[in-house]
């Protein structure tokens, strides 16, 4: 069935006193196209159509239709965490894996290490469902979304409204409706699977409460009170778990009660307050309409759904589908592509209080990845389940790519990059190196050495050859190989910044004993292993990962180089998209910007944004155009490929791998008209600058720290006013500054005054 795609209303948001107080005294661009809001004509019939609200540890999916009203309620700690006995059987360990390989005994490979995964009864938990029956007459007629206000509202066809919004600085969500209104609690149908007793519901005059015990000691509840106002009802939602209290309703009805005693007024405030700065801290602009919506849409994503005091987002976010089933893949931790690239995009952006949610969340996890360690892989380090429940044990499932050994490495490439785009020195002493240098001591302990190389003892390319045995490759993949020279690479660089060169040359006489990638020597592409060419349409780029977003391959280290980076690229892209999700899309861009083919990065991102996408921007998988850009065409919800959008723009118009900027690198000639504020670079720089008639025409670099920034010449050699001296270095430009210092750079068009 054909799907209409993002089919926003192009109208400005109404100009009542709660969406005036909204407009800052910073113009918006592009306001008139609707550039920085949702607005959905109702009726909304579907969960994954609704507006999206949240605050990162709570989340909520606004939608109904006619009189009715469907806040869908989710928590990111909700879940089961109970493995089946095989889980737990001593026959469970790597030693296992191995043999059952060698020996393709089916049987044992299947039952330690596959079948758990949906043997078991662990799974994301979704929340409830809380509908609102509002007074005859009261027809909705738009839902809309503000997405600096992170405020939803619904209007009605006799011009009244409902608002809604999940304090960004109190676990707390808070509506205003039209007087008259009914509310009901439902637990999902789906729970009903998992085996829990009863919930217990209350209800008074002004509150409804619904409680869950689960499994293993853990419960969690949720409560409604409201109460009428002058000219409206006002109504407090409160979720709560045993994580934080023991009796969790207590706790939620604390909250809620003391909400409505505070008044929409005292705590809306200081949530425009949080989400303006956090909305602010960064801003593109884009001349394709629908891509500046989604690249803004994208942004919002990441305040709603991740906080750095909450979980980090699994595959949906706090978002868990309520439709009467289960999450999709049991709602996990991915970490074999999902977790990486859902947290790709935020350091460029800034958004670092819903960035540091992941490393938190990872950092935390080092007892059960110690565990882990131990248990299945019989080190004395830390080691990561590809797949993954919250609490960070090993789910199983395809066991390639679920129980392989790198997993953990690509986790640690978002510590790097946190220290190199922050340049907080204290971030890398106290958690970058130590996490990193942790996992990669566990995984080089289990490899061998042959013929003066190490090897792995397993490895594999997520997903290549799904589940069967020839998913095993030849030791080492190309994606297991960039993984581990990466590794050694940021070590070394880590280490040396630390003053630690006992360190450093050890990772160094690590590396010279890895053999380098391998390429086709008919393509000169990337191959996927030994033997093995990208010979075939396929939707995980993972034999790529030393172009992107490894940067251990790239088109500056030499000819030989840059052909291959192109080859690679150029293949992936030119096998088509028969194979490929949604996410195949938007990482391609990302690996296309690296390559330099900037109409490439257009139109797949076009492609992905009116193919891949819901009404309300979640990516989901399959080409619900069904248009033939994909023989995919089903509608699992996941948010990787909403953030990989993110990152291939940010890829478009600003790099910095190799501790070197570059300014609108891959932009399209048909972007005559572009600009960026504030994006952060390596080196812990903030990069601004405007792109007009095709060309560049003004740059700013702001240096947090003291150091000598590395420019090539965004100007292409025009006259140009700089700000303090530059020295030219053939394509590239060097820059003493100091911290807080700017350099400023304005192309000089003749006949203009300077």
């Amino acid at each position: 069935m054909k799907k209409s795609l993002l089919l926003v209303s192009i109208v400005l948001l109404s100009q009542s006193p709660l969406w005036a107080e909204v407009k800052t005294s910073d113009e918006r661009q592009n306001d008139l196209l609707g550039a920085h809001s949702l607005t959905l004509p109702a009726p909304i019939k579907r969960w994954d159509n609704a507006i999206p609200l949240g605050n990162g540890a709570t989340g909520g999916l606004l939608w109904g239709q006619g009189n009715k009203l469907n806040l869908s309620l989710d928590r990111g700690d909700l879940w089961d965490e109970r493995g089946n006995a095989d889980v737990y059987s001593p026959k469970r360990t790597f030693a296992t894996l191995l043999e059952s390989y060698q020996k393709r005994d089916r049987k044992t490979w299947n039952r330690y290490f596959n079948a758990p995964y949906k043997g078991s009864k662990w799974t994301k938990i979704p929340g409830g469902r809380l509908v609102i029956s509002l007074p005859a007459g009261k027809e909705s007629k738009n839902f809309k979304l503000d997405f600096e206000a992170a405020t939803g509202r619904v209007d009605f066809s006799d011009g009244s409204k409902a608002d809604v919004f999940f304090s960004a600085t109190e676990p707390i969500a808070l509506m205003r409706l039209p007087k008259g209104a009914s509310f009901e609690l439902i637990r999902p149908d789906s729970i009903n699977k998992l085996g829990y007793p009863a919930p217990v519901f209350s209800k008074s005059d002004n509150e409804i409460a619904y409680s869950q015990q689960t499994a293993e000691e853990f419960s969690y509840a949720f409560t409604v009170q409201w109460k009428d106002e002058a000219d409206a009802c006002l109504v407090a939602v409160a979720m709560c778990s045993s994580n934080e209290a023991e009796k969790p309703l207590e706790l939620a009805r604390e909250r809620a009660t003391s909400a409505l005693e505070k008044g929409w007024l005292a705590l809306h405030k200081p949530h425009l307050e949080w989400w303006k700065k956090l909305y602010n801290a960064s801003s593109v602009t884009i001349p394709e309409p629908r891509l500046q919506h989604h690249y803004n849409l994208v942004k919002y994503y990441y305040g709603a759904s991740s906080r750095a005091h909450a979980s980090p987002m699994p595959l949906q976010g706090v978002w868990t589908a309520d439709e009467g089933k289960l999450p999709p893949w049991k709602g996990d931790y991915h970490n074999d592509l999902n977790t990486q690239m859902t947290y790709v995009a935020w350091q460029a952006a800034g958004l670092i209080d819903p960035g540091m949610s992941y490393l938190n969340y990872y950092w935390d996890r080092l007892p059960e990845f110690r565990k882990y360690g131990k248990e299945f892989f019989g080190v004395e380090g830390a080691m990561v389940p590809g797949v993954m429940t919250h609490k960070g044990q090993a789910m199983g499932g395809w066991p390639q790519y679920s129980m392989s050994l790198t997993p953990g490495l690509w986790n640690g490439h978002a510590f790097y990059q946190h220290w190199k785009t922050s340049g907080d020195d204290t971030f890398l002493a106290e958690r970058a190196y130590l996490w990193l240098n942790e996992v990669a001591r566990s995984v080089f302990a289990l490899c061998n050495k042959v013929d003066g190389k190490i090897l792995l003892p397993l490895s594999s390319s997520p997903e290549w050859n799904n589940a069967d045995w020839s998913a095993y490759l030849t030791p080492n993949s190309n994606n297991d190989q960039a993984l581990l020279i990466w590794t050694t690479l940021a070590l070394e660089e880590m280490a040396t910044a630390l003053n630690k060169p006992a360190d450093a040359q050890k990772w160094a006489a690590v590396r010279a004993n890895l053999a380098p990638l391998k390429f086709s020597k008919k393509s000169k592409a990337l191959m996927v292993s030994e033997g093995i060419s990208f010979n075939y349409s396929h939707r995980h780029f993972s034999h790529c990962l030393a172009i992107h977003p490894l940067g251990i391959l790239n088109v500056e280290q030499s000819p030989q180089a840059k052909e291959a980076v192109q080859a690679s690229v150029r293949e992936l892209i030119d096998r088509g998209s028969k194979e490929w999700t949604g996410y195949s899309f938007t990482w391609a861009a990302s690996l296309a910007a690296r390559a330099g083919f900037p109409d490439d990065c257009k139109r797949l991102l076009i492609d992905y944004e009116r193919a891949f996408v819901t009404r309300n921007g979640f990516h989901v998988n399959g080409d619900q155009t069904k248009s033939g850009l994909s023989k995919f065409h089903y509608r699992p919800f996941t948010l990787e490929g909403n953030f990989l959008f993110m990152d291939a723009i940010h890829e478009m118009y600003l790099q910095s791998w190799g501790g070197k900027i570059r300014i609108f690198p891959t932009v399209p000639d048909s972007w005559q008209e572009a600009s960026f504020r504030d994006l952060r670079a390596e080196g812990g720089y903030k990069v601004s600058a405007t792109r007009s008639k095709g060309l560049t025409q003004r740059v700013k670099i702001e240096a947090t720290s003291d150091s000598i920034l590395s420019l090539r010449d965004p100007f292409a050699g025009a006259k140009v006013k700089w700000s303090c001296p530059v020295k030219r270095e053939g394509d590239w430009l060097k820059v003493t500054l100091r911290a807080g210092e700017s350099l400023e750079g304005r192309a000089i068009v003749a006949g203009v005054s300077e």
